[in-house]
């Protein structure tokens, strides 16, 4: 155990020594991630045929069904439509190159033509890809088909009143993913909006809050990008994690934060210098932490386990998070260094003094209003 509270107390002396170098580091390599990596909802499937095990009949059913469309070639569906009328001879010209047009898109293996509908005023085109079946390189190449097919359809010269747009499940997995791209950044803001809120209230100073939070943030940006990445190379994610990952890590992160700044606080109470109550603070409360973490960890590496990929999925990406919080926990330079010689909670506490100055001033010249107004009113009532 004396190994144990060394090495944390090292690395609060180190955590002080190389403040600086540590910020800048976490700031590059989250600029670095946002600028080269993928975002993660561009990876993640949000089709649950796509979590189903090989063994389910469905899937045994597409599999029988491969050969008549080629086992490793995804489907988009094109329907071209004229509203109240059945297609013209020139739609139908407009359609034939219509399907010569998508046939030189990138990737695209063949453009078949499904026929007519029943009353003619309607054609399907069948476009078959050469793209990855599973993974999130699959997801991402299919939102780069999709988007180019479109791209087509929207610069086709086509007759009037002869309309072209995708369809299928292709499409609507790709316009799944963006909305859920959409409603991930919304909860993402919503959470650290209410987290803020609520530290606000907790700790009555402006400054304090957002230290909390924001190694928590830098996090949630790195670790879905990393996942992303590894998505790309054939790492299974789940459609839910990008929404799990956000409200996790800012749980996890701002427990890590409250643990560290109020030792950090208790110390410097207790008279310690700003340093010398960070790497006591780390020795004593990096240990908790990081048990902490790890069993949240090893329950996360359980999900791997389960048949449905949809929880399987989880596994990973969560516990990527909660080990990038770890390390931003145990070198929480963010609210523990000082910047320019002064201690950044002395400057939420020297703020949070100027308002109840500000405040008690406001009351004591309310009551001296007071007074002066029942001064008037006795010298009327004597006199």
């Amino acid at each position: 155990m004396a190994f144990v509270g060394t090495f944390f107390a090292a690395t609060g002396r180190l955590t002080v020594r190389f403040r600086w170098a540590i910020v800048l580091a976490w700031a590059a390599g989250a600029a670095a991630a946002m600028a080269l990596l993928p975002s993660l909802s561009s990876v993640t499937q949000s089709d649950n045929t796509s979590f189903l095990p090989a063994s389910a009949p469905s899937e045994q059913a597409a599999q029988l069904a491969s050969p008549l469309q080629g086992a490793s070639l995804t489907a988009v569906t094109v329907v071209a439509a004229r509203a109240g009328q059945p297609l013209t001879h020139a739609d139908s010209g407009a359609i034939a190159r219509l399907a010569a047009d998508l046939g030189r898109v990138s990737r695209v293996a063949a453009v078949r033509d499904a026929g007519q509908s029943a009353d003619g005023r309607a054609e399907q085109l069948t476009v078959l890809a050469a793209l990855a079946q599973s993974g999130g390189l699959a997801t991402s190449q299919q939102a780069t088909l999709v988007a180019d097919i479109r791209g087509v359809l929207r610069g086709a010269a086509l007759p009037a009143g002869l309309q072209a747009h995708t369809a299928g499940s292709t499409a609507t997995r790709v316009d799944t993913n963006a909305t859920s791209s959409k409603t991930g950044g919304q909860v993402q803001w919503f959470s650290i909006i209410f987290v803020v809120a609520l530290l606000i209230a907790v700790f009555r100073s402006a400054l304090a809050p957002l230290i909390a939070v924001l190694p928590a943030v830098v996090v949630v940006l790195a670790a879905e990008r990393l996942t992303a990445e590894a998505a790309v190379h054939g790492l299974g994610v789940s459609q839910i994690a990008s929404l799990l990952l956000i409200v996790l890590v800012l749980g996890a992160g701002t427990d890590y934060a409250l643990f560290l700044m109020f030792r950090v606080r208790e110390e410097m109470r207790a008279g310690l210098a700003c340093h010398e109550a960070i790497v006591r603070s780390v020795a004593r409360v990096g240990e908790t932490i990081t048990f902490s973490a790890g069993i949240l960890i090893a329950a996360l590496l359980t999900l791997a386990t389960a048949t449905f990929s949809l929880y399987s999925g989880l596994a990973a990406p969560l516990s990527i998070a909660i080990g990038l919080m770890l390390i931003a926990g145990l070198i929480r330079t963010f609210d523990a260094a000082p910047v320019g010689g002064l201690h950044l909670d002395d400057v939420g506490a020297r703020v949070g003094q100027l308002v109840d100055d500000a405040n008690t001033k406001r009351v004591v010249a309310a009551d001296d209003d007071v007074v002066v107004h029942a001064s008037t009113l006795l010298k009327k009532t004597s006199s």
